[in-house]
């Protein structure tokens, strides 16, 4: 009993130095820990709930298994490759969709786990400080649905945290060709992964000059081309283009500034506050020398730009969150004693239970009277949509039932309808993915991207 009373800490310093010893068990544990409960107590608060995306997402899985192809027998504007991952998932169900949502799930919750994980990774590499790696990893858990929706499905997002941290650790360890492979799949995920691949190709550079830059794109390429070509076999890269190229475009949403400004704090609560001291991170951890933190400014700065103006939830902080994280590891790795370390990580763990309270209390008086103030200043207008055909059943009932639906518009989101209405088109189409304009897609694009 002596021998295990000797091993608990009994000051900040002592608590400091056992963390410092055990940080990576401590950040892959905690993750795992978070995950299970939280996912594992909304899965019991509402058994088999499943989200519209994540139902399309799914579905699709499925539905590619029974010979539809995406882009033409249904519509999305997300990037193929979460159907990479829902297809062998829907093979391995054995066509049962209730299996089938329960390896959604475990894929989705491993996929922030390792994401979490590489980012307290990416952060030893750069400090070597067992407690501001461990600060630096759970600190993307402020963005709490990472950690409370899996339950409700998979998502391209969750998977692109991963593979993007993946990318990113991959980088710092100087392995350019990986790293530019992880980030091309990054935006095979989700548009917004496109960014951090051009920052991968300038790390790679800045790395190992021209041969780094070269096996980055080389790895980026390989990845692309293999993500593409089936489409490109199959005549299908319109229908590709069209869908995941040109509707964002046509769905961008209006809003007035100053709602937008108050909309991350609505989303994340009170651990908005990681971003400005991830900010105050970066140039505290540069001190001048900015050879080894440039690339996290950089991406810090961009991804913060960009969830600014596509926000459309509190999940589109996830790529700006790890850099907030690795600024927020900074700060603990900078900070003087080892006391002190230990507190900014309870600030951490702090944060992350505030937002969650923010997000999931029963009763949130201040979220609520910020959503009316918000409110006031205007939400987000997509402009004139396509009616909605009548009798359109929900993406859960097409899910749950295995539908095949007759037309291929069944998600109906507010993008895809925005662009529908634009183009003229109509959604009761038996197959999507036509080209919308007079002129050919070559011509087309030569046009649009020429200024002359």
């Amino acid at each position: 009993m002596q021998g295990v009373l000797s091993t608990v800490p009994r000051t900040r310093t002592d608590l400091h130095d056992w963390i410092e010893t055990r940080w990576f068990p401590l950040l892959l544990g905690g993750a795992i820990a978070l995950l299970v409960a939280g996912t594992g107590y909304q899965f019991l608060d509402h058994p088999w709930y499943v989200s519209d995306d994540s139902a399309l997402f799914q579905h699709g899985g499925w539905y590619v298994t029974q010979g539809a192809t995406p882009y033409v027998d249904f519509w999305d504007l997300k990037p193929p490759l979460i159907y990479a991952v829902t297809t062998p998932l829907a093979f391995f169900s054995g066509g049962n969709v209730a299996v089938l949502h329960v390896l959604s799930v475990v894929v989705a919750a491993a996929a922030i786990v390792a994401g979490v994980t590489f980012v307290g990774v990416i952060n030893y590499r750069l400090t070597g400080d067992g407690v501001a790696s461990l600060a630096a990893g759970w600190t993307v858990f402020v963005v709490t649905t990472l950690f409370t929706y899996p339950w409700a499905g998979i998502r391209p997002k969750y998977m692109a945290l991963c593979f993007g941290a993946l990318a990113l650790l991959l980088a710092v360890e100087d392995r350019s060709l990986a790293s530019g492979a992880a980030a091309a799949a990054t935006a095979g995920f989700w548009h917004l992964g496109a960014p951090l691949a051009l920052l991968v190709i300038a790390m790679g550079y800045a790395d190992d000059g021209r041969l780094g830059l070269q096996r980055a794109l080389a790895g980026g390429a390989l990845v692309t081309v293999l993500v593409v070509a089936p489409f490109a076999l199959t005549g299908n890269l319109v229908p590709l283009f069209v869908e995941v190229v040109l509707t964002p475009l046509y769905g961008a949403g209006e809003y007035s500034l100053a709602s937008r400004l108050l909309e991350p704090i609505y989303e994340i609560g009170w651990g908005i506050a990681i971003f400005p001291l991830g900010i105050y991170g970066w140039f505290l951890a540069s001190d001048g020398d900015w050879s080894q933190y440039w690339w996290v400014a950089v991406g810090g700065i961009g991804y913060q730009v960009l969830f600014f103006v596509e926000m459309a939830g509190a999940i589109d902080a996830v790529m700006a969150a790890p850099f907030a994280a690795l600024g927020v590891g900074a700060v603990a790795a900078e900070t003087r004693t080892p006391s002190r370390r230990v507190l900014l990580l309870g600030l951490v763990v702090l944060l992350v239970a505030s937002s969650l309270h923010w997000n999931e209390a029963a009763t949130t008086p201040v979220r609520d009277e910020l959503a009316d103030l918000q409110e006031s200043f205007g939400t987000v207008e997509y402009g004139p949509l396509a009616d909605r055909p009548p009798g359109v059943p929900s993406m859960q009932t097409i899910y749950w039932e295995q539908r095949r639906p007759a037309t291929c518009h069944y998600r109906m989101d507010k993008k895809q309808r925005a662009f529908v209405y634009a183009t003229g088109g109509t959604l009761q189409e038996p197959t999507c993915g036509q080209w919308p304009f007079d002129d050919p897609p070559l011509p087309w694009l030569a046009d649009a991207v020429t200024p002359w």
